[in-house]
């Protein structure tokens, strides 16, 4: 072994980091939702009340937790198709923890606080595009230098898997930077773009993707 391959960062401990923080930023997504007490100020609302006017922030909540949970779930998809790690890897990969992962807790929590109110609600719902925008972009980055800069995957990974892991991943971006678009006429249609763009990628695109390449490729 060489020098070089000792100084290569270990994929398992990439890995790890990385759980840490999408767990780390997922916790934080919950505390953008108010406790009511029997002590505040508003309390003779009354509790029932108090807690269904918080709909906005369990919109939001909901909305941040599956978009964090489909970005976890794609990011260890993508690095086990790596069959080992460098050093602009790693600090591609830290860039996409820290604007697409541990970032997204505040415009979610601004989302929820904003979204309904007239005079703000298009700068919430922007925000919250614009930084789920960022984040697909720099995880694109992250996977296409992985697959076709660097040349980091496994041999076993086939040409037409790494295309459809590109097919499936690289739209994201795309449509959620149109939804934020909408949001600067109509915020609470852009939101409901992004509840839509987050249950469509629930779906296992990159293996459909992959078994309708086969199929096709037999065909021919």
């Amino acid at each position: 072994m060489s020098a070089m391959d000792r100084d290569d960062p270990s994929l398992g401990r990439i890995g790890a980091f990385s759980d840490g923080v999408f767990a780390f930023a997922i916790t934080l997504l919950v505390l953008a939702i108010r406790i009511p007490h029997p002590t505040d100020a508003d309390a003779s609302q009354g509790l029932l009340t108090l807690l269904t006017q918080q709909w906005r922030s369990y919109l939001a909540y909901g909305l941040s937790f599956m978009l964090a949970g489909i970005n976890w779930t794609n990011h260890r998809m993508m690095f086990s198709t790596f069959a080992r790690a460098n050093h602009t890897l790693v600090w591609l990969n830290l860039l996409y923890l820290m604007v697409g992962v541990a970032f997204m807790p505040v415009p979610t929590a601004v989302l929820g606080a904003w979204l309904g109110n007239p005079n703000n609600q298009v700068v919430a719902a922007v925000f919250y595009g614009a930084s789920a925008t960022i984040g697909g972009v720099t995880y694109i980055l992250l996977w296409w230098y992985g697959a076709y800069v660097a040349k980091l995957t496994s041999p076993s990974l086939s040409a037409t898997q790494r295309r459809a892991h590109t097919l499936a991943w690289a739209p994201a971006p795309v449509a959620v930077a149109a939804l934020t678009a909408v949001a600067f006429f109509n915020p609470p249609l852009a939101v409901a773009g992004f509840v839509a763009a987050v249950f469509a990628y629930v779906l296992p695109l990159p293996r459909l993707l992959a078994l309708k390449s086969r199929r096709h490729a037999r065909s021919g």
